[in-house]
């Protein structure tokens, strides 16, 4: 875990270590990368308006083979929304992404040639 310098918010991930490893399905990456936020103001307003992004979060009949979870809605929430939600807490030197030579590790990576910004 670390500490938000510019909000002094925990994020409940280490840095440099995996958060999610194996999967790049949605069932797995969005629940968890939430997991790593829930002490920020997003997601406490993700989880107040019940996001209907994220309605098969709060289905509690939906398993991971339902079909929301591959929407386009959900897509977009996850590669566009949340990413950045977490990349805006990375501390300096690092971004969150998946990791330079796994495609399907991600978590908080000290930055280097391929997490630069171009």
């Amino acid at each position: 875990m670390f500490i938000d310098e510019k909000t002094q918010v925990e994020i409940l991930a280490d840095l440099n270590c995996s958060l999610v490893h194996g999967t790049l399905r949605a069932c797995d990456l969005v629940p968890a990368f939430l997991e790593v936020i829930e002490n920020t103001p997003e997601y406490a307003q993700i989880m107040q308006t019940n996001n209907y992004k994220l309605n098969v979060i709060f289905d509690p009949s939906a398993d991971e083979n339902d079909e929301r979870w591959e929407s386009d809605d959900m897509s977009y929430f996850l590669n566009e929304e949340l990413f950045d939600i977490l990349n805006n807490y990375a501390p300096g030197g690092y971004c969150f992404q998946s990791h330079p030579g796994d495609s399907s590790d991600f978590g908080f990576w000290a930055i280097c040639d391929i997490c630069r910004p171009r």
